[in-house]
């Protein structure tokens, strides 16, 4: 039984990352072609996804060091 509930949390694991690897994979698009549009890599729009980015990245790297 315990092995059972293990593998569960192994799999919601992943699946949070994966989930996760998505929505980096998302911001990340969505500020180079928002950055592309405004010509700009400063217009407060592209630093407001940046910041999203990187706070993403964030809870990345905090899985891995985890884990």
């Amino acid at each position: 039984m315990i092995c059972i509930c293990m593998e569960h949390n192994d799999m919601s694991l992943m699946s949070q990352l994966e989930s996760l690897q998505r929505e980096i994979t998302q911001l990340r698009e969505n500020m180079y072609k928002l950055a592309k549009e405004k010509k700009s890599l400063s217009h407060p729009d592209v630093v407001k996804i940046s910041q999203q980015l990187d706070a993403k990245l964030n809870l990345h790297d905090r899985f891995f060091r985890a884990h």
